[in-house]
């Protein structure tokens, strides 16, 4: 089982346990895929996109089921880890194995 990480908002998260998916935002629809982090990215993803007041949660996310979508894109100078990219619609939620508040001190740091 190989586990990503995904960072969104707490608001994101409530409308995705609804529909059953987490939809595509709008980096994901610029590149065509469904961006994930690997754990050394989390912090960087959180601080660049998310501020304290949308409550922004990760999600530990099982790839099992879409392993073979996933496009592993080289790093770049600004983030120097791999860059996953699944060439799915959007994330399922049964995918999700745990969903944790990102602590506030952790933010803008």
């Amino acid at each position: 089982m190989k586990i990503l990480f995904r960072v969104l908002t707490a608001a994101t998260w409530r409308e995705a346990q609804s529909a059953g998916v987490v939809p595509r935002c709008g980096n994901d629809k610029k590149d065509d895929g469904v961006n994930l982090n690997v754990p050394e990215a989390v912090h960087y993803t959180a601080n660049k996109y998310f501020t304290v007041d949308e409550e922004p949660v990760l999600l530990e996310v099982d790839t099992s089921s879409f392993a073979e979508q996933i496009e592993w894109r080289e790093p770049l100078a600004n983030e120097p880890w791999q860059r996953p990219l699944a060439r799915i619609e959007g994330l399922p939620t049964d995918s999700v194995i745990s969903v944790a508040p990102i602590a506030e001190d952790i933010l803008n740091k």
